[in-house]
Protein backbone atom coordinates (compact mmCIF):
# COMPACT_ATOMS: atom_id res chain seq x y z
CA UNK A 1 0.00 0.00 0.00
CA UNK A 2 1.99 2.99 -0.93
CA UNK A 3 2.20 6.22 1.48
CA UNK A 4 -1.13 8.32 0.33
CA UNK A 5 -3.56 5.14 1.24
CA UNK A 6 -1.68 4.58 4.56
CA UNK A 7 -1.83 8.04 5.61
CA UNK A 8 -5.54 7.59 4.95
CA UNK A 9 -6.32 4.59 6.46
CA UNK A 10 -4.59 5.56 9.42
CA UNK A 11 -7.01 8.87 9.40
CA UNK A 12 -10.01 6.73 9.17
CA UNK A 13 -8.96 4.05 12.28
CA UNK A 14 -8.24 7.55 14.07
CA UNK A 15 -11.75 8.99 13.12
CA UNK A 16 -13.20 6.02 14.22
CA UNK A 17 -11.67 5.62 17.68
CA UNK A 18 -12.26 9.61 18.71
CA UNK A 19 -15.32 10.55 16.64
CA UNK A 20 -18.56 10.16 18.02
CA UNK A 21 -21.09 11.35 15.28
CA UNK A 22 -21.35 9.52 11.88
CA UNK A 23 -20.18 12.46 9.64
CA UNK A 24 -17.00 12.78 11.81
CA UNK A 25 -16.61 8.79 11.79
CA UNK A 26 -16.70 9.11 7.55
CA UNK A 27 -14.51 11.92 7.53
CA UNK A 28 -17.83 14.20 6.06
CA UNK A 29 -19.12 17.50 7.32
CA UNK A 30 -22.78 17.42 8.53
CA UNK A 31 -24.05 18.93 5.63
CA UNK A 32 -22.46 16.54 3.22
CA UNK A 33 -23.48 13.23 4.42
CA UNK A 34 -26.94 14.17 4.61
CA UNK A 35 -26.92 15.69 1.12
CA UNK A 36 -25.21 12.48 -0.29
CA UNK A 37 -27.83 10.52 1.76
CA UNK A 38 -30.76 12.27 0.37
CA UNK A 39 -29.97 12.28 -2.76
CA UNK A 40 -28.84 8.50 -2.95
CA UNK A 41 -32.59 7.34 -1.56
CA UNK A 42 -33.63 9.64 -4.62
CA UNK A 43 -31.85 8.27 -6.95
CA UNK A 44 -32.22 4.20 -5.87
CA UNK A 45 -36.21 5.15 -5.81
CA UNK A 46 -35.67 5.26 -9.50
CA UNK A 47 -34.68 2.04 -9.99
CA UNK A 48 -36.06 -1.71 -9.41
CA UNK A 49 -34.41 -3.83 -6.99
CA UNK A 50 -34.88 -7.67 -6.14
CA UNK A 51 -36.81 -7.34 -2.74
CA UNK A 52 -35.00 -8.21 -0.34
CA UNK A 53 -31.50 -7.45 -2.99
CA UNK A 54 -27.96 -8.80 -1.82
CA UNK A 55 -26.14 -5.12 -1.56
CA UNK A 56 -22.86 -4.30 -0.35
CA UNK A 57 -21.44 -1.38 0.80
CA UNK A 58 -18.19 -0.94 0.07
CA UNK A 59 -16.38 1.79 2.38
CA UNK A 60 -19.39 2.03 4.76
CA UNK A 61 -17.69 3.69 7.65
CA UNK A 62 -20.21 4.44 10.20
CA UNK A 63 -22.90 2.47 8.33
CA UNK A 64 -25.31 5.01 7.22
CA UNK A 65 -26.03 3.26 3.86
CA UNK A 66 -25.88 0.21 5.34
CA UNK A 67 -29.27 1.02 7.92
CA UNK A 68 -30.65 3.18 4.83
CA UNK A 69 -30.64 -0.14 2.43
CA UNK A 70 -31.59 -2.32 5.40
CA UNK A 71 -34.68 -0.13 6.48
CA UNK A 72 -35.82 -0.80 2.89
CA UNK A 73 -35.51 -4.64 3.49
CA UNK A 74 -32.62 -5.42 1.57
CA UNK A 75 -29.97 -7.68 2.62
CA UNK A 76 -27.03 -5.38 3.00
CA UNK A 77 -23.06 -6.06 4.04
CA UNK A 78 -21.12 -3.15 5.07
CA UNK A 79 -17.31 -3.44 4.12
CA UNK A 80 -14.86 -1.26 5.70
CA UNK A 81 -10.74 -1.61 6.21
CA UNK A 82 -11.09 0.81 9.18
CA UNK A 83 -11.80 -1.65 11.94
CA UNK A 84 -12.48 0.83 14.61
CA UNK A 85 -14.92 2.16 12.27
CA UNK A 86 -16.42 -1.08 11.71
CA UNK A 87 -17.01 -1.23 15.13
CA UNK A 88 -18.97 2.25 15.96
CA UNK A 89 -20.79 0.91 12.82
CA UNK A 90 -22.17 -2.15 14.73
CA UNK A 91 -22.69 0.29 17.89
CA UNK A 92 -25.20 2.35 15.81
CA UNK A 93 -26.89 -0.62 14.41
CA UNK A 94 -28.90 -1.87 17.48
CA UNK A 95 -30.96 -4.34 15.65
CA UNK A 96 -27.88 -6.17 13.66
CA UNK A 97 -29.59 -5.29 10.74
CA UNK A 98 -26.50 -5.13 8.41
CA UNK A 99 -23.77 -7.23 8.30
CA UNK A 100 -20.09 -6.01 8.54
CA UNK A 101 -16.96 -7.44 7.57
CA UNK A 102 -13.35 -6.03 7.22
CA UNK A 103 -11.86 -5.78 3.98
CA UNK A 104 -10.10 -3.67 1.25
CA UNK A 105 -10.95 -2.78 -2.48
CA UNK A 106 -8.79 -4.16 -4.06
CA UNK A 107 -9.94 -7.95 -3.27
CA UNK A 108 -13.18 -8.00 -2.26
CA UNK A 109 -13.65 -11.81 -0.10
CA UNK A 110 -16.95 -12.57 -2.03
CA UNK A 111 -17.66 -14.78 -4.92
CA UNK A 112 -18.30 -13.12 -8.35
CA UNK A 113 -21.98 -12.09 -8.91
CA UNK A 114 -22.57 -12.00 -5.38
CA UNK A 115 -24.67 -8.71 -5.54
CA UNK A 116 -27.32 -6.87 -7.22
CA UNK A 117 -25.95 -3.53 -5.73
CA UNK A 118 -22.75 -2.46 -5.19
CA UNK A 119 -22.55 0.77 -3.31
CA UNK A 120 -19.07 3.03 -2.82
CA UNK A 121 -19.50 6.41 -1.73
CA UNK A 122 -16.24 8.39 -0.43
CA UNK A 123 -13.79 5.48 -1.85
CA UNK A 124 -12.16 6.76 -4.68
CA UNK A 125 -10.80 9.91 -3.89
CA UNK A 126 -8.57 8.43 -1.10
CA UNK A 127 -7.21 5.55 -3.98
CA UNK A 128 -4.51 5.01 -5.94
CA UNK A 129 -6.20 2.65 -8.08
CA UNK A 130 -9.81 3.11 -8.80
CA UNK A 131 -9.30 1.07 -11.99
CA UNK A 132 -8.79 -2.25 -10.06
CA UNK A 133 -11.51 -0.80 -7.13
CA UNK A 134 -14.10 -0.58 -10.06
CA UNK A 135 -12.94 -4.16 -11.46
CA UNK A 136 -13.44 -5.76 -8.18
CA UNK A 137 -16.98 -3.72 -7.51
CA UNK A 138 -17.90 -5.08 -11.07
CA UNK A 139 -16.74 -8.95 -10.45
CA UNK A 140 -18.53 -9.39 -7.11
CA UNK A 141 -22.09 -7.56 -8.81
CA UNK A 142 -24.66 -9.80 -10.73
CA UNK A 143 -25.42 -9.47 -14.06
CA UNK A 144 -27.97 -6.97 -14.66
CA UNK A 145 -26.95 -5.52 -11.18
CA UNK A 146 -26.13 -1.98 -10.55
CA UNK A 147 -23.55 0.00 -9.16
CA UNK A 148 -23.29 3.57 -7.76
CA UNK A 149 -20.55 5.33 -7.34
CA UNK A 150 -19.77 8.37 -5.52
CA UNK A 151 -16.71 11.00 -6.48
CA UNK A 152 -15.42 14.45 -5.78
CA UNK A 153 -15.58 16.74 -8.98
CA UNK A 154 -11.88 17.79 -10.17
CA UNK A 155 -13.88 20.51 -12.06
CA UNK A 156 -15.95 22.26 -9.32
CA UNK A 157 -14.53 25.83 -9.10
CA UNK A 158 -13.26 25.40 -5.21
CA UNK A 159 -11.03 21.77 -6.20
CA UNK A 160 -9.74 23.06 -9.50
CA UNK A 161 -8.14 26.25 -7.72
CA UNK A 162 -7.33 23.85 -4.92
CA UNK A 163 -5.80 21.33 -7.24
CA UNK A 164 -3.79 24.51 -9.62
CA UNK A 165 -2.19 25.47 -5.72
CA UNK A 166 -0.94 22.48 -5.37
CA UNK A 167 0.54 21.56 -8.55
CA UNK A 168 2.53 25.26 -8.28
CA UNK A 169 4.09 24.76 -4.37
CA UNK A 170 4.71 21.15 -5.21
CA UNK A 171 2.25 19.32 -2.38
CA UNK A 172 0.59 16.29 -3.18
CA UNK A 173 -2.97 16.38 -3.45
CA UNK A 174 -4.78 15.78 -0.15
CA UNK A 175 -7.84 13.66 -2.23
CA UNK A 176 -8.37 12.45 -5.70
CA UNK A 177 -10.64 13.64 -7.35
CA UNK A 178 -11.96 13.28 -11.33
CA UNK A 179 -13.94 14.76 -13.82
CA UNK A 180 -17.11 13.14 -14.63
CA UNK A 181 -16.18 12.32 -17.93
CA UNK A 182 -13.29 10.28 -16.87
CA UNK A 183 -15.63 8.25 -14.62
CA UNK A 184 -18.32 7.65 -17.38
CA UNK A 185 -15.31 6.60 -19.34
CA UNK A 186 -14.25 4.15 -16.87
CA UNK A 187 -17.58 2.63 -16.53
CA UNK A 188 -18.23 2.06 -20.25
CA UNK A 189 -14.35 0.63 -20.64
CA UNK A 190 -15.43 -2.16 -18.22
CA UNK A 191 -18.92 -2.71 -19.99
CA UNK A 192 -20.58 -0.71 -17.89
CA UNK A 193 -24.42 0.76 -18.94
CA UNK A 194 -24.59 4.58 -17.47
CA UNK A 195 -27.92 4.32 -16.25
CA UNK A 196 -28.09 8.04 -14.25
CA UNK A 197 -25.91 10.90 -13.12
CA UNK A 198 -26.48 13.62 -10.61
CA UNK A 199 -24.27 16.26 -8.76
CA UNK A 200 -24.06 17.01 -4.94
CA UNK A 201 -24.64 20.23 -4.14
CA UNK A 202 -22.99 21.30 -1.03
CA UNK A 203 -22.87 25.34 0.03
CA UNK A 204 -19.56 26.39 1.55
CA UNK A 205 -19.54 27.04 4.97
CA UNK A 206 -20.12 30.46 4.92
CA UNK A 207 -23.22 30.31 2.82
CA UNK A 208 -24.69 27.70 4.79
CA UNK A 209 -27.78 29.64 4.08
CA UNK A 210 -27.90 28.81 0.25
CA UNK A 211 -28.52 24.79 1.39
CA UNK A 212 -32.59 26.00 1.19
CA UNK A 213 -31.88 27.28 -2.83
CA UNK A 214 -30.09 23.81 -3.37
CA UNK A 215 -33.09 21.98 -1.68
CA UNK A 216 -35.17 22.81 -4.43
CA UNK A 217 -35.84 20.70 -7.19
CA UNK A 218 -36.00 23.68 -9.65
CA UNK A 219 -32.30 24.64 -8.95
CA UNK A 220 -31.09 21.16 -9.48
CA UNK A 221 -33.01 21.44 -12.99
CA UNK A 222 -31.51 24.44 -13.82
CA UNK A 223 -27.54 22.77 -12.34
CA UNK A 224 -28.50 19.59 -14.62
CA UNK A 225 -29.89 20.70 -17.60
CA UNK A 226 -27.20 23.61 -19.18
CA UNK A 227 -24.61 21.87 -20.81
CA UNK A 228 -21.51 22.50 -18.11
CA UNK A 229 -23.03 23.85 -15.37
CA UNK A 230 -23.03 21.24 -13.08
CA UNK A 231 -19.25 20.30 -14.16
CA UNK A 232 -18.47 23.28 -12.49
CA UNK A 233 -20.85 23.87 -9.67
CA UNK A 234 -21.44 20.42 -8.24
CA UNK A 235 -18.77 19.27 -5.03
CA UNK A 236 -19.02 15.70 -6.06
CA UNK A 237 -21.19 13.03 -8.40
CA UNK A 238 -22.45 10.26 -8.11
CA UNK A 239 -23.10 7.80 -10.56
CA UNK A 240 -25.07 4.82 -11.61
CA UNK A 241 -24.20 2.25 -14.00
CA UNK A 242 -25.70 -1.38 -14.89
CA UNK A 243 -23.51 -4.52 -15.54
CA UNK A 244 -24.01 -6.11 -19.02
CA UNK A 245 -25.91 -9.39 -18.60
CA UNK A 246 -23.49 -11.17 -20.42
Amino acid sequence: MKEFEKKWQSRFQRYGRHHQTDHLISGWSERGLRRRLVLFEKLLSERVLPTPAQALDLGCGAGNYVRLLSGLRHRVVGLDYSIPTLHRALESDSQRVGMYVGGGAYNLPFKDGSFDLVVSIGVFQVLNCVEKALHEMIRVLKPKGLLVIEFLNALEVIALSRAIAERITGRRPRLYSYTASQVQGLFIQHGLKILRRAGVYIPPRRFAWLERILNLEAFVGVMEGIPGLASVVAHAFILVGEKESG
